[in-house]
Parts: C-alpha cells; sequence; structure tokens
C-alpha cells in the first residue's frame, strides 16, 4: 500500500533521490507531517475551497461514501473505502485518494526513470512512511530489486516495529534514517500511540532497534524532531543526546550524524483534508535560539548535529 512517490528529493538521504511512501503506520504522532500515511487503509484528502460541487465525484463513489451536501460540496463517510477513480473524477482537484497497491515491478519502473540523476549525484531510493518496515515484506522485496538494478537505498524509519524485521533489513547494505522522538517511556506513549491500539508502543522498542542498528555498525543518521511541548525543554533533549551520544560506533568511526527537526505546522491543512482536528495552535515554533542550544548540547557530547536535515 504506497500512497505518494516523489521524485528529486535532497532531504532524504545522499544526492537526489526518489521517495516511494509506504502507507499504515504502528504510531500516530500528534505532529505527524503525513497523516494520510498513518492508517493501512486508502483515505480521502478533500479540499472544500476547491470543491465546485459538480457531483463528478458522487457519481464515481456509486453511492458509496460520498453525497452531496445541501449547503454545497460533499459529505464523506469516511468508514467506507474510497474507489481509487473518486479521485481522478474530480475537475477542480478537490478531492485525492491517498493509497493504493501497486507492485514491485510498477514502483521500480517509476524509480528507475531517474537513473541517470542517482548516477550523477550519488542519489538512490528511499523508502518512506508510514513506516515502510510495517509492510516489510514487501519492503525488502523492493529494496532487494533497487540493488539489483544497481540503485542505491535508504530507509526513513521510525523502528516501532519487530526486531525481527529490522534485523531482515540490516543483512542489506542501507541507509538508515532513523527517528530518536524521546527516551522517556511515558512521554512516547501519550504522543504517538494509535487510538485503536491498546497501550500504545513501548518507547523500549525503537530504542533497542537503534541500539541494535548502532552495534552492527549500520550506515545511521539519527532524526530528533523538536517538538512543542513533547520533548523541546532541555531536560528531554539532554536525556536524548545523551543516549544519541552512547550508542556504540566503532573506535574510528565518524561522529555520529543527528539531525534536529524543527517542528512546522506545513502539514495542518492535510488534517483537515482528512476531517480530523490538528492537535497544535497556527504559527507555532520552537525558538531558533533553543534549536541553537541544543545544537551546541550535542556537538559538546560529541554528535555530528545538522539543523533542518
Amino acid at each position: 500500500m504506497i500512497f505518494d512517490i516523489q521524485r528529486f528529493s535532497t532531504h532524504d538521504g545522499p544526492g537526489i533521490r526518489t521517495v516511494v511512501f509506504f502507507k499504515g503506520c504502528p504510531l500516530s504522532c500528534a505532529w505527524c507531517e503525513n497523516p494520510e500515511s498513518q492508517s493501512f487503509r486508502p483515505e480521502l484528502l478533500y479540499t472544500r475551497v476547491r470543491c465546485v460541487s459538480c457531483g463528478s465525484c458522487v457519481a464515481a463513489a456509486g453511492g458509496e461514501g460520498l453525497r452531496a451536501d445541501p449547503a454545497g460540496g460533499i459529505q464523506i463517510d469516511r468508514s467506507v473505502e474510497p474507489r481509487p477513480e473518486v479521485g481522478a473524477a474530480c475537475p477542480a482537484l478537490a478531492l485525492r485518494v491517498a493509497g493504493r497497491d501497486m507492485g514491485v515491478a510498477e514502483i521500480l519502473d517509476e524509480v528507475l526513470k531517474d537513473a541517470s540523476f542517482f548516477a550523477a549525484s550519488g542519489g538512490g531510493l528511499t523508502i518512506s512512511g508510514g513506516e515502510p518496515l510495517a509492510q516489510a515484506d514487501f519492503a525488502l522485496e523492493l529494496l532487494e530489486a533497487a540493488l539489483a538494478a544497481g540503485v542505491d537505498i535508504a530507509i526513513e524509519t521510525c523502528l516501532a516495529v519487530p526486531r525481527a524485521s529490522v534485523e531482515r533489513a540490516a543483512a542489506l547494505p542501507l541507509r538508515w534514517l532513523a527517528d530518536l522522538k524521546h527516551t522517556d517511556a511515558a512521554a512516547f506513549r501519550a504522543a504517538t500511540s494509535r487510538a485503536d491500539a491498546a497501550g500504545g508502543v513501548d518507547a523500549c522498542l525503537p530504542l533497542g532497534n537503534l541500539e541494535y542498528l548502532a552495534g552492527r555498525g549500520a550506515d545511521l543518521t539519527l532524526r530528533v524532531p523538536v517538538i512543542p511541548g513533547f520533548n523541546d525543554d532541555e531536560a528531554s533533549m539532554r536525556g536524548i543526546l545523551e543516549f544519541a551520544a552512547g550508542l556504540p560506533r566503532a573506535a574510528d568511526a565518524k561522529p555520529r550524524r543527528l539531525d534536529l527537526l524543527p517542528y512546522h505546522d506545513l502539514a495542518a491543512g492535510k488534517y483537515a483534508g482528512l476531517g480530523r482536528a490538528y492537535a497544535f495552535p497556527p504559527g507555532l515554533r520552537v525558538d531558533s535560539a533553543r534549536i541553537a542550544r541544543f545544537a551546541e548540547l550535542g556537538i559538546a557530547l560529541g554528535l555530528d548535529i545538522t539543523i533542518g536535515g
């Protein structure tokens, strides 16, 4: 289940990369940039201001899940899985279906269109999400096919997945761009738990997977989203940075890279399009001086810190 393929990306691994976004994630982070990635089912994103109330989508839906709103626009029954043709039927681009089944050959054909850019820039394929390793069998099949075609591979992951899936992926020559959200179990669980998952995910799972990858000498970049009210206080960030600095690495290895990713609210419109409330007020930011302070703390611990990835 894939919800997007993004070409010419320069922030998801080295060089120019094509990013394949897997749909579905074991977490539901309140600040998620891609809220349409969280569910494992296809979903409709609806932009009301673009809608011209023409009824084309309602007709394409065949009376399932969509109906005209007497006040203008449409009403969406989100318990009904949208038909793929619903988004294509909208002449105003007010509707988009996020999520469709794709095969390895179909995806790889799209990725290889950019092979010349990969060769010139040192780029390649990055799989992202959602959480790619929540669909581990398919993700590994795609990565192996890309390797066989001579494509550099990388993964963006929250690592909130079983160790067995991580071990299988770690057998490949893979660049890891791995989240490090928090080291406090209660804070992690409160901010990332899915409404449909009893108990949420224990922070020990991703932290343990990070320790495993570091111990194997994996090509590992840590990515820390700096989120207001979640981990932007000095105690939380110090715990995160000290954990990162304490991960195993060879004595002659370069300093561990860690990207500080300041919070932004660019995804707020996506939440509205999904009919979901956004957890943060408009215009909220983390003060740049605070981000700089966190960078100084990390550098003092021997980390290679980048702000913004």
